[in-house]
């Protein structure tokens, strides 16, 4: 096939009126390997590549069980290799067109394309295209077809075709049969291990089977049998049926124009012929198949509607990637969905983890019952799970593999492959984000074996180090990012365990609670449970004390780095140019680990030190894995970072529609494509779903004027739509459902719902008497100091020490008793209390913070505020360490530092300083007058914890801490600007209401 030079083409990118929904491809854009892939069509039970249907000789559908299993051969095996792998095949094409005028064959490979042009229309789920063909003898003929495989029917694929002469006239006859020839893969291919186990279709036709209709034909290779029934119609010339298909006989005229309908069901089986039952399901009528696409097509849109203002291109690229997916998703439980989905063979079919990570929770929030599909097809392979970690030595528990199709392992690599112990955890993580999507408790506890049996193997492969303060840490275990492997306390492992272990010890005690749930359970004893939930507590997530962020593995750090790593050289990915062990023994990064665990909301901390991990992951990560642009782009966005955000962004959404990796011809990358909408939703949106209710934090960029999204959640769908003011929540069905706004809880209901977007970036803390109690200890100290050099000194004394640092404490005690001391015994003094107090401190523990502080640092990081220390105790550092929130504060200041105590501003104006924000940006909270001083003075908006009567000056009063919500905080900040006076009081602020 030649193209003519002449034909009018489009850049690689475009998506021809970008605020509709179709992509459009002209001339060489429009064919070839990648074109195949992008105008794919699918159903979860079918998939079809976007060939040209005169092309279609070769291979080009995907069935699920059309899959063979080989025996990996090995020079030398070990007790646990996996033995075999799974490698789905193309089966042959549906769509074949083969054509013959005046009893000449036309032989289109040969013929020059004058022009082409292919459009894939995502409002109704139809690929069209056409084709002007300049045949032998100059003549002219356009080949037009429309083809449907329908989202919500059988595994079929249904074809309307117009044959038109342009300039001549004659009989034609239409062969409408199967491509089944095949070709082996380009050197090139054979060299990539993304592609490389792909294996040559070798497909034999089948004699029929009695009582076969001649609408039927049968195919087998290895142990797959399939068996294609096609039904053609053409109102104006005959149709009969012959071996493999169907023939048309019909005249053309110029001008003249011959429809043909074909619809082609498709089933396959394995090790036995298929029953004929199977096809019995697929319309036959292409126009009803249509209309029943329009309307599947319109309800997907009506949960996974979006817009982007100010980048039509954008949106209309993310449609595109949300098609495909939800084109590709099983709609069969023994069934995943493969890396490439239902549009190519790369990765050989095979199912990841990223199914579960990246693919199942947009699936979760727009398809839920595709969603259950992914986790019912992990639950029936429980058993194959067991025996993998019983061939790997484990003594109970499941491992699922790290590649399958089949429900066994099928790498042959295992550092990179079954060393990924976090496809246990990654299962369990979906499993949780289902449950909380939709409320489907009786799956809740179907899966509970499964969610069970996968949590044993943390115990399996975990220990509690008494050398790190019995800390569990998790060994020999390999992360997300493959270029290091084998390592101990991967980050990301760590962290899914941690959530993987307390839902599973949750679920535990919620079965025993449920009715005619309790069987379940019977497993699972108090002792097992009591030691998950001990493992959680206790799981390894260091901060590295040097460089402030978080250590990929306990050895990355420390690694030197890759001489000349420069991401996106253009050289391919350094998987294709490095031995593993170059690679394992570099601090380089195929994925980042600790931005992946950031995005997916898997541990918590603070803002700060998030930044940190980013900008050194960043320095270190090559991207070569498609899902890192994902994870980068979710976390740049969250913290702010428009240009990087944008960029990974794009990286992921164009990754097919551009072939920035190079291999779009192997298959659309299914779980970059799902991320993209996620950047959208938990990036842009801040949609956290790890709480009760979903929460937004909506940001907009700089670059866009607004956008919306859509998501259900509980069987209520929800839009929101952001624009530079705020977001709008509207319900389009179900009932009201609650969700959060920035931590505020608000009911989406029948009248839309719009939340301001806070000023608000940072909150403040005093330490004693707001989180803590050290007064006591403080008054004691000061006592014991008293009574030792004889200084009047009591309780009520004590009050007028509240919110004054050391120094200015044994001043005012010194006054009160009219002592004058030398500076030196003024020193030892201070020296002497201090001590007294750190010995009393030795018995601190988080059981001595204040109700509600976790509570509430957690609504506020989920806000997207930093968190900030201003206390006058110089052993504010140890205190808070003590009391195990040291890692939840973004900056801590130092008393010492500061040239004034307060009532002067310095300590709040230097923590705000720290946390990089402007003091008008910053809230502080206070228990002392002389600290709501401090605060107004910084120009804050300050909350006193205690009575109006002792803090009289304070903006907001609450009695304690466990009293003050993210709503009441955010209320006080919106009422102190809208008075333009950050100072002026506001009086009692309540809960928004839900």
């Amino acid at each position: 096939m030649a193209i003519s030079e002449q034909t009018p083409e489009v850049m690689p990118s475009a998506l021809r009126d970008a605020g509709t929904m179709q992509l459009v491809r002209r001339g060489s854009d429009a064919t070839g390997a990648q074109a195949a892939a992008l105008f794919a069509l699918a159903n979860g039970l079918v998939g079809v590549e976007g060939v040209i249907d005169e092309l279609a000789s070769a291979p080009a559908a995907y069935l699920p069980d059309a899959y063979v299993r080989r025996p990996i051969e090995y020079h030398e095996s070990f007790p646990g290799y996996a033995t075999a792998t799974d490698t789905r095949i193309a089966c042959p094409s549906p769509v074949l067109l083969r054509l013959s005028i005046d009893g000449a064959p036309v032989d289109f490979a040969a013929a020059e394309v004058a022009d082409t042009e292919t459009t894939l229309d995502l409002a109704t789920g139809t690929l069209r295209r056409m084709t002007r063909w300049r045949l032998a003898g100059g003549r002219s003929l356009e080949i037009a077809a429309e083809r449907i495989v329908p989202l919500a029917g059988a595994a079929c694929v249904a074809s309307r075709i117009h044959i038109r002469a342009l300039d001549f006239g004659g009989a034609v006859t239409a062969t409408l049969t199967y491509g089944a020839d095949s070709a082996a893969p380009t050197g090139a291919e054979a060299d990539d291990p993304r592609i490389s186990a792909r294996l040559r279709p070798a497909w034999t036709i089948l004699s029929p089977l009695p009582g076969d209709p001649s609408s039927v034909t049968r195919f087998a290779q290895d142990a797959v049998e399939l068996a294609y029934a096609q039904h053609v119609t053409c109102p104006a010339a005959p149709v009969a049926a012959v071996v493999g298909g169907h023939v048309v006989h019909g005249e053309l005229v110029v001008g003249g124009v011959l429809t043909i309908d074909r619809v082609v069901a498709l089933a396959s089986s394995r090790g036995r012929p298929v029953d004929l039952a199977a096809l019995d399901g697929a319309a036959t009528g292409f126009d009803a198949i249509a209309e029943r696409q329009r309307a599947a097509a319109g309800q997907l849109w009506d949960h996974a509607g979006l817009a982007i203002t100010g980048d039509d291109a954008l949106a209309a690229a993310l449609r595109f990637n949300l098609f495909q997916l939800h084109q590709s998703a099983s709609r069969d439980p023994h069934h995943s969905i493969g890396a490439k989905g239902l549009t190519g063979e790369g990765y050989e079919g095979h199912y990841f983890w990223d199914a579960e990570t990246f693919m199942l929770p947009v699936l979760a929030l727009q398809a839920p019952a595709k969603a259950r599909t992914l986790l019912a097809y992990r639950i029936a392979k429980l058993d194959r799970a067991r025996a993998h970690a019983k061939a790997l030595g484990h003594a109970r528990g499941a491992l699922y593999p790290w590649r399958t199709i089949g429900g066994d392992e099928c790498s042959s690599h295992y550092p990179t492959g079954s060393a990924q112990y976090h496809i246990n955890g990654d299962i369990a993580y979906a499993l949780a984000l289902y449950v909380a999507a939709t409320g489907d408790d009786d799956f809740r506890s179907q899966a509970a074996p499964m969610l069970f049996d996968t949590a044993r193997i943390w115990m399996e492969i975990g220990a509690f180090d008494p050398r790190r303060g019995g800390a569990f840490c998790i060994h020999g275990v390999t992360g997300p990012d493959e270029y290091s492997a084998l390592v101990d306390n991967d980050f990301y492992t760590n962290a899914i365990a941690r959530r993987h272990l307390a839902y599973a010890a949750d679920t535990a005690d919620w079965l025993r609670g449920s009715v005619g749930a309790r069987s379940a359970a019977a497993d699972v004893d108090d002792a097992e449970v009591a030691a998950w939930r001990r493992a959680a507590a206790a799981m390894w997530l260091p901060v590295d004390a040097e460089l402030g962020v978080n250590p990929q593995d306990d050895a990355f750090l420390g690694r030197p780095k890759l001489p000349g790593l420069a991401s996106g050289d253009g050289h391919g990915p350094l998987l294709m140019r490095y031995h593993p062990m170059i690679l394992f023994r570099h601090q380089v990064a195929k994925q980042g680990n600790v931005v992946q665990a950031m995005a997916m909301d898997l541990t918590a901390m603070p803002l700060s030190r998030q930044r940190r991990n980013f900008d050194y992951y960043a320095q270190v990560t090559t991207h070569d894995s498609t899902l890192s642009s994902v994870s980068f782009a979710i976390a740049a966005a969250r913290l702010g970072d428009e240009a990087a955000a944008l960029a990974f962004l794009r990286e992921c959404a164009f990754v097919d529609l551009e072939d920035r990796h190079g291999n779009t011809s192997h298959g659309l990358h299914m779980a970059a494509l799902a991320g993209s909408w996620l950047v959208l939703a938990q990036g842009w949106g801040g949609l956290r779903l790890d709480g009760a209710a979903p929460s937004f934090r909506p940001q907009l960029p700089a670059a866009w004027t607004g956008y919306r999204f859509r998501l259900q959640w509980r069987g209520s769908t929800v839009e929101l739509a952001v624009d530079n003011m705020g977001c709008t929540y509207r319900l389009l069905a179900g009932a009201p459902i609650i969700i959060l706004d920035h931590g505020r809880p608000l009911c989406v209901g029948s009248d839309p719902v719009t939340m301001a977007r806070p000023a608000l970036k940072g909150v403040i803390f005093d330490l004693d008497g707001v989180l803590t109690d050290t007064a006591e200890d403080h008054y004691q100290a000061w006592q014991a100091l008293a009574d030792r050099h004889g200084f009047a000194f009591d309780r009520e004394a004590n009050h007028a020490l509240k919110g004054v640092d050391r120094a200015g404490s044994l001043r005012l005690i010194l006054g009160q008793a009219a002592a004058d001391i030398a500076p030196d015994v003024f020193d030892a003094m201070l020296a002497e209390k201090n001590a007294a107090y750190r010995v009393r401190l030795a018995d601190y523990s988080p059981a001595n913070l204040f109700a509600g502080v976790t509570e509430l640092f957690g609504a506020l990081r989920a806000a997207g505020l930093k968190i900030g220390l201003a206390s006058a105790s110089r052993n504010a550092g140890d205190v808070v360490r003590l009391l195990g929130i040291a890692d939840a504060f973004d900056f801590i200041a130092d008393a010492g530092a500061v040239p004034n105590a307060k009532p002067a501003p310095d300590i709040f104006l230097a923590c705000a300083a720290g946390m990089g924000l402007s003091p008008q940006d910053c809230i502080g909270v206070e228990d002392a007058r002389a600290g709501i001083s401090a605060i107004h003075a910084a120009g804050m908006v300050a909350i006193g914890i205690g009575s109006e009567e002792a803090l009289p000056d304070a903006d907001l009063n609450v009695p304690a801490i466990g009293d003050l919500s993210l709503g009441q905080i955010l209320s006080a900040e919106q009422a102190a600007a809208g008075q333009g006076n950050r100072s002026t009081r506001t009086g009692k602020v309540e809960d928004m209401p839900c």
